[in-house]
């Protein structure tokens, strides 16, 4: 069964970005119309189903040409860098990912006149690394995890003197990182633009922890006090910040990360991002892979007049950490917190298309 926390919050707010921050984000990207947004789309019929107010998704399943969010947190780190000139055309950028944020970068990398080289865990699917490998950058697989990909990566660096762009960060390392997740705000900008009303409660994905990190410091920058409630959603083998949360530091596990959650097969945080998550974060809940399975399903079969979404399993999993709160007796401390009731408008992230073929077709085959 799903495992959820209630966050006590008992440290001051800590918000990620200063004002100045968001007004060099909306600058970039209003000087860029090609960087189109992308949509947010209602689900009428699924919210009647599930007993809620009103469901919106964040489809970001087709981001800038590519098929999952990370697209617009690497283009804003890059060009930005670029036009500092921290970032000469030639120089090697290099990183390590479970595929999206891989791709990312190898995209960004190329735009900019780079190479790329991207590290990869041994569990990673194959049609993720030939993904990675389309935009011409070169794949080095670890024997490992992914955590161990970003060490080994880390290390190769120093010694080539390649330039890192990572989306989790360490001590030493936070200012690349910073810049992602501020390229991560633009989400929330763009799904602000086109509802109708003010989401109750948003489900965002976990992982290190960057995206949630940066959605709840643009709720909390953008409506203080009266902001939305925030859930992280994990897969139960890697929950690393519901763990950091409860212990209320930054706090490793060491697997093995067994899920078809792929983007969230993660046993460390993102240090830069954990203040955020931990005093920003409303509640974690932990999933099984039924719950994203079932929330893929959910999403390419709707009924009445929902759009079809193709999402991958981490594209899913917000979703499915929804369907968890909603339909698991044993998650009632949880809903209470975040008062989800059947007064609620939720906003979901579908942070990714169809990553792994199997699996989608293995969430269909549950019908």
């Amino acid at each position: 069964m799903p495992v959820a926390f209630v966050n006590p919050h008992h440290d001051a707010v800590s918000n990620l970005f200063r004002n100045d921050d968001f007004a060099a984000q909306r600058a970039f990207f209003a000087a860029r119309p090609a960087l189109a947004p992308t949509p947010l789309r209602d689900l009428p019929a699924l919210a009647h189903t599930l007993g809620i107010t009103g469901l919106a998704v964040k489809d970001e399943t087709a981001r800038f040409g590519l098929n999952a969010f990370k697209a617009v947190g690497a283009t804003y780190a890059v060009q930005t860098l670029r036009a500092r000139g921290d970032i000469a055309p030639g120089q090697t950028l290099v990183c390590a990912s479970e595929g999206n944020h891989g791709r990312a970068v190898a995209r960004a990398a190329r735009e900019a006149g780079c190479p790329a080289r991207v590290y990869v865990a041994a569990s990673v699917a194959a049609p993720r690394v030939a993904a990675i490998e389309s935009e011409y950058a070169e794949v080095v697989r670890i024997d490992g995890s992914y955590d161990d990909a970003v060490r080994v990566m880390a290390q190769d660096a120093v010694a080539h003197g390649w330039m890192v762009i990572s989306d989790t960060s360490w001590q030493g390392y936070e200012e690349i990182p910073r810049l992602i997740m501020l390229g991560y705000t633009r989400l929330l900008d763009e799904a602000e633009s086109q509802w109708g009303a003010v989401p109750d409660v948003i489900f965002v994905q976990g992982g290190v922890g960057g995206l949630l990190a940066a959605v709840a410091s643009w709720a909390d920058w953008r409506y203080g006090s009266a902001r939305p409630r925030i859930v992280a959603v994990e897969p139960m083998s890697a929950a690393c910040l519901q763990v950091s949360a409860q212990h209320g530091r930054p706090t490793s596990l060491s697997g093995p990360f067994d899920t078809v959650m792929g983007g969230l097969r993660c046993g460390e945080v993102s240090t830069g991002a954990f203040d955020a998550v931990r005093t920003l974060v409303d509640g974690f809940v932990a999933i099984e892979d039924d719950w994203a399975l079932d929330a893929i399903r959910a999403l390419a079969t709707p009924s009445g007049a929902d759009p079809a979404i193709n999402a991958g399993a981490s594209g899913a999993a917000a979703l499915g950490g929804l369907l968890a709160a909603l339909g698991d007796p044993q998650l009632a401390d949880l809903r209470a917190r975040i008062r989800l009731s059947a007064n609620s408008r939720v906003l979901v992230l579908v942070t990714e298309g169809v990553t792994d073929p199997e699996v989608y077709a293995r969430a269909l085959a549950r019908g």
